[in-house]
């Protein structure tokens, strides 16, 4: 009798960084600082699955460019959000 190991695929990093790329995404208009710290994380966790998880660097590679959009949206949005109270300060 001979005993087969099932083989698993490990790819939890990498569906990590996708789903905090995707909320990264998703919630940038509110609370920006918050959020880019998220997609900052996704984008190390991505990272770290394409090097220890060879089975899932596909979607290592759509958490990290799901994270790096929601780093610029972020940033867009705390751009966009000190435009907006300067101009109110102004008047």
């Amino acid at each position: 009798m001979t005993e087969t190991t099932p083989t698993t695929t490990k790819k939890t990093l990498a569906v990590v960084s996708i789903i905090l790329g995707a909320v990264s995404v998703l919630l940038c208009w509110i609370l920006p600082i918050l959020w880019v710290v998220v997609a900052i994380v996704g984008v190390v966790l991505g990272f770290l699955s394409r090097s220890r998880e060879p089975q899932a660097r596909t979607l290592a590679l759509v958490g990290i460019i799901l994270s790096f959009i929601g780093v610029a949206l972020n940033i867009g949005s705390m751009i966009l959000g000190a435009i907006l109270v300067a101009q109110y300060m102004q008047r």
